[in-house]
């Protein structure tokens, strides 16, 4: 068994709009292993969450793929996901089952029409178990292994009775229900104070070292990536223009963009009204953008 996992080789999404071609990914490269925690950054539109929706199958039905993406499970041989059929069984068996994603805003992600319990022994009976009795204790031993009070209670509940901390807690839960390989969080802490933030990275890491899984962060916060991740992909434009590890991310960074992003960064002990480092003007629209040199 390789210790390989994920392997992403010039991945691109092109989305035919009435103002163009738009290149939301444009050809990005880069490795997951067992175990290992990436995370994935950059500005707000520079395509993270496209990209990973592109691994998932969950790309709009216009999207022009064009790539690969290996998924190496542990036993059997590597599929290559973008060769399945978005609605077919293959895919429907590896996402949510060996890769589950944590979405950006849990309120939008669940369902306002069915309560949380429901919702996660769901995904139990499609991946694990076809017994009701069997699913809801499996559902509720997760949401009290997430840290969610009272778990009992609040399978019966509906997303708008849960906190927002306890609507990510659920989240995670139901992601974590089919144990599996990769786990995809896409700016999980994002809507969160920040005592709950670090609750739940915390969270986290704990049940990555309890399952083993990898990991994949997406996100615009550098505080999180210098906690929580190994290796670090920077993203800008639809490309990713560095791949290092986080201490040489920080210390070391050798794109230009990256090193705006760090100087960008609000430091302890700067004078209260001394101005913050900002990269100047906007990022493009990546519309009939020309081809690479």
């Amino acid at each position: 068994m390789t210790d390989m996992l994920l392997q992403v080789e010039a991945l691109k999404n092109h989305l035919p709009l009435e103002e163009g071609l738009l290149k939301a990914v444009d050809g990005i490269s880069f490795t997951i292993r067992r175990g290992e925690t990436m995370g994935l950054v950059g500005e707000s539109g520079c395509g993270k969450s496209m990209a990973v929706n592109t691994i998932m199958r969950l790309a709009p039905n216009f999207a022009q793929i064009e790539g690969d993406v290996t998924y190496f499970p542990a036993r059997g041989a590597p599929i290559n996901i973008t060769k399945l059929d978005p609605f077919g069984p293959e895919i429907r068996a590896i996402r949510g089952g060996e890769i589950a994603m944590i979405f950006q805003e849990p309120m939008t992600s669940f369902s306002p029409l069915h309560t949380i319990g429901n919702q996660i022994t769901e995904a139990i009976r499609i991946h694990r178990t076809d017994d009701k009795k069997q699913a809801s204790k499996i559902a509720i031993d997760l949401l009290q292994r997430v840290g969610m009070s009272n778990p009992m209670q609040r399978m019966n509940e509906y997303p708008h009775q849960l906190s927002g901390g306890m609507r990510q807690r659920a989240m995670i839960a139901m992601a974590l229900s089919c144990e599996p390989q990769l786990l995809i969080a896409d700016e999980p802490t994002t809507a969160l104070d920040v005592t709950v933030q670090a609750q739940v990275l915390q969270l986290m890491r704990d049940l990555q070292s309890e399952f083993g899984m990898s990991i994949l962060y997406i996100t615009h916060d550098l505080g999180v990536i210098a906690r929580m991740v190994q290796v670090v992909a920077v993203m800008y434009l639809g490309r990713i223009v560095e791949f290092t590890d986080v201490d040489s991310l920080f210390y070391n960074a050798k794109h230009p963009y990256t090193e705006a992003l760090i100087q960008s960064i609000p430091k302890i002990g700067k004078k209260s009204r001394a101005r913050l480092e900002s990269i100047r003007g906007a990022v493009p629209v990546p519309i009939n953008r020309p081809r690479r040199h």
